[in-house]
């Protein structure tokens, strides 16, 4: 399972360096389109999670999954074949399907295979595979695009795709003996009337709070996506090959924080975390702007990398600690659903301000996002606390 959360993840991190950087030089299309070649990928896959939770436990999980990372690998390999916005967009919200199932999929699995004692370090290891896959692709990014150019480093994730289709068949025994506690929650969870789950999960203020916290920040890394790497390029004079090195040192902050997880947890609580990495997601975005060195704003994007190590690992401990196993489906498919949504309406909401005002004031937007939703979730930890 961890060979599969890194394949799909380092193929999606070669390209986030580089793929708003193309379309802008290679199509001549304007920031909202920019902006909206990245926010499909996320849209299409926040509407297949939402499928995927209603109808999970079916019995050919397997044979979906290697499907969906067979799609998921071609797209990248067809994206330098055109010049036109309108086939991008199509490819990434074909690519942000198979995306879904495969992220929603494998984290469930993931967790069906660790017994409910090791659960926290279970799910903190499968999600420092998911940092490592972080950390290569960038890195792979910033030695293709000297050595082979932008375009053909497209190739490189989809070569990453592939290695997760291979790593299925490996594991297809292990997989389909945990698939059956999947189909047997997937019948507890069809005893249960969906308007009832769906009241019962974001009645639990613990799911809340991961929901939330983790929400605003991906809206941030939305921003991130699309236009952080025109920000670095315009704005600072950043070469193709140093904005690939921002994301490495990004996400080497976010492989730190996650393989740490299990010993962060065990000294602040997980509410805690969350509330503190949200006010720091704001204060940080802010400072993006603030300042312009090249150096202070390496660290500062490195800082926020290091927030999403923490942020995205404990609110799958919340729930996987908080909601009800025969929920959990549903649930884990709505809480990264919220995370897509987060970054699918990122580059839509910012884009006004930016063609007004500059790409800086997406960082601005997304502070002030960061810095609501803090307060609110201070309301929430206040109300569980009050029910215990």
């Amino acid at each position: 399972m961890c060979m599969m959360g890194f394949s799909y993840i380092a193929s999606s991190s070669v390209i986030a360096p580089i793929l708003s950087i193309y379309v802008k030089d290679v199509t001549n299309a304007p920031v909202e389109m920019i902006g909206l070649v990245t926010a499909i990928f996320f849209i299409a896959s926040a509407l297949a999670k939402t499928s995927l939770g209603v109808f999970a436990g079916g019995k050919k999980t397997i044979t979906f999954l290697l499907f969906a990372f067979v799609i998921f690998s071609i797209c990248p390999a067809l994206y330098p074949l055109t010049d036109s916005v309108i086939m991008l967009i199509v490819l990434r919200a074909t690519q942000g399907f198979a995306y879904a199932f495969i992220g929603t999929a494998s984290l469930i699995l993931a967790a069906l295979a660790i017994s409910s004692v090791e659960r926290d370090k279970g799910v903190g290891t499968y999600t420092a595979s998911l940092s490592l896959g972080l950390l290569a692709g960038p890195a792979i990014t910033t030695f293709s695009i000297p050595l082979f150019g932008v375009q053909n480093t497209f190739y490189f994730a989809c070569l990453m795709g592939f290695v997760g289709v291979f790593a299925a068949f490996f594991l297809n025994k292990k997989i389909s003996s945990i698939e059956k506690n999947w189909q047997i929650i997937g019948v507890a969870v069809s005893r249960e009337a969906l308007k009832s789950k769906i009241s019962a999960i974001t009645r639990n203020r613990m799911f809340d709070m991961a929901f939330i916290g983790n929400f605003a920040f991906f809206v941030l890394f939305g921003v991130i996506l699309a236009y952080a790497p025109l920000y670095a390029k315009d704005e600072l004079k950043f070469s193709d090959e140093l904005v690939s090195v921002l994301f490495l040192l990004y996400y080497t902050a976010t492989t730190v924080t996650r393989l740490s997880i299990g010993r962060i947890v065990g000294r602040v609580s997980k509410s805690t975390l969350v509330m503190f990495s949200t006010i720091l997601a704001a204060l940080f975005s802010f400072a993006l702007v603030i300042f312009v060195d090249d150096l202070v704003f390496a660290g500062i994007f490195a800082l926020i990398g290091a927030i999403q190590g923490v942020l995205f690992p404990v609110g799958s401990m919340l729930i996987a600690e908080y909601v009800r196993p025969s929920r959990n489906v549903l649930a884990n498919s709505l809480y990264m659903m919220g995370i897509d949504v987060g970054q699918g309406i990122a580059p839509l909401i910012t884009a006004g301000a930016i063609i007004q005002y500059g790409l800086g004031y997406g960082f601005i937007v997304s502070a002030a996002i960061s810095a609501a939703a803090t307060v609110l979730l201070v309301w929430l930890n206040r109300q569980a606390r009050s029910r215990v």
